[in-house]
């Protein structure tokens, strides 16, 4: 079996030209690392039934941190592997060090740095001024090496950082190629299962925001975890894209201090508006991610086009969907953007996928449009389809909850999520079938 060593295609003869990236002689033959590289002791069980599995073989295990255990699914599972990726910078090895820290006090905890010294890490550690009783580090690049120490010292929890960093003696190519990258992961994994430890595995990040390495990489883990933020911002997300035992996406937000990551338990108050008087293109939504809902603001800002062809730009909003609103708004509310700049912003950096953020796009789009400001207590939540018309959303009721929470005095849904409506809320709630009756209610 041949591969591509820049993107991973695999072929059973020699290829000049990959056709996937098209990238010229990068093909490589395929050598399966074996199994017996390092002796690890199964136990051999036969096929148990479903009702006969106790309650303790599934237990979840704490963190401690109640963002990271909640993206989590409720927390960790026995012989689970996560992958966290991130920018240079970010914080992942902080987060993991506050992982760690927690952990410790669960049981034996081993940080393998093939980044790093051991001296080095300690600093930071110190730094974070947490527990580290339990905690053990090994700067160790060598995988056999590392694998060694994990089987002898009967750990259950490691941290490998990174997985560009370590290499395997039994795989072919250099550091952070996709066959070390391939074959280490594997062996990671076979390393979790078959020993029940839980592996966390520290991976860069592309230009483009993807994760180094082969796309086999993601679907080899059971976690897959983004840590994003801006350099010159505080405030750390992550995001939970792939889970086999919790729902995604999900999210939750970290704040960087001198003490480490200190978790922001309060995301609606950190990306709401902090103003007094209403602007035009503003307003605030209800968007949902994993079991989360969250107020969030977004801004537009419409104009004039000094140039023959228009601009349209979205930060934080899917561009086709923000392209699709501008038709909705140019052919069901007869308003002409054919000569307009048309610029939609997520206020705090927040990348918003919920269709129910449809309704506050086009209000904000609107509003700006026609220099008409948005009432400061409203809050808009509904999915626009081709016709005009608002479309039920999902949990209507939670995204209430946090509305009234947040002390908003009216909301504006779809029609036909009324009758689902809990009776207790003790703010405004209007329905609307369409877009239009919307607009000619906020902003007449």
């Amino acid at each position: 079996m041949f591969y591509c060593d820049n993107c991973g295609y695999k072929s059973v003869k020699w290829l000049g030209k990959c056709p996937l990236c098209g990238g010229w002689e990068n093909f490589v033959e395929e050598k399966e690392p074996g199994r017996d590289r390092i002796k690890i002791k199964e136990e051999k069980l036969p096929p148990k039934l479903l009702k006969d599995i106790k309650e303790a073989d599934y237990q979840r295990i704490y963190t401690g941190i109640d963002g990271f255990d909640c993206i989590l699914g409720g927390g960790l599972v026995k012989g689970e592997i996560i992958l966290i990726g991130g920018e240079p910078g970010v914080g992942k090895s902080t987060l993991l060090l506050e992982v760690s820290s927690k952990l410790a006090a669960v049981g034996k905890t081993l940080y393998v740095s093939a980044e790093e010294s051991s001296q080095q890490i300690g600093l930071r550690a110190k730094r974070l001024g947490s527990d580290f009783s339990n905690f053990y580090i090994l700067g160790e690049d060598n995988l056999e090496e590392a694998a060694n120490y994990i089987k002898d010292g009967k750990f259950k929890f490691v941290m490998i950082d990174s997985i560009q960093a370590v290499y395997s003696s039994c795989c072919e190519g250099s550091k952070g190629s996709i066959s070390q990258i391939r074959g280490c992961a594997d062996y990671l994994t076979h390393i979790a299962k078959s020993l029940g430890v839980v592996i966390f595995v520290v991976g860069h990040v592309t230009k483009e925001g993807a994760i180094a390495g082969p796309k086999l990489l993601e679907h080899i883990v059971d976690c897959v975890l983004y840590f994003e933020g801006e350099t010159l911002s505080n405030y750390r997300i992550l995001r939970a894209i792939k889970n086999r035992f919790g729902p995604t996406p999900d999210f939750a937000v970290f704040e960087m201090t001198s003490r480490g990551l200190k978790e922001v338990k309060k995301v609606t108050e950190l990306f709401l508006p902090h103003k007094e008087q209403s602007l035009c293109g503003s307003c605030v939504i209800c968007a949902i991610e994993g079991i989360r809902a969250f107020l969030i603001e977004l801004q537009s800002l419409v104009g004039r086009a000094n140039f023959s062809t228009v601009r349209r730009r979205s930060l934080g909003f899917d561009f086709n969907r923000f392209s699709l609103l501008i038709a909705i708004i140019e052919k069901r509310l007869k308003i002409s953007l054919s000569s307009e700049d048309v610029f939609l912003n997520v206020a705090g950096g927040l990348k918003v996928n919920d269709p129910a953020a449809d309704l506050g796009a086009i209000v904000a789009i609107v509003s700006s449009f026609g220099e008409k400001e948005v009432s400061l207590s409203d809050v808009f939540m509904a999915e626009i389809g081709l016709g005009g018309e608002l479309r039920r959303i999902n949990n209507v009721n939670l995204r209430l909850k946090e509305a009234g929470r947040a002390g908003f005095k009216r909301c504006f849904i779809p029609e036909g999520n009324l009758k689902e409506v809990d009776k207790s809320f003790n703010f405004k709630i209007e329905g609307f079938s369409s877009v239009k009756e919307v607009i000619e209610k906020v902003l007449r």
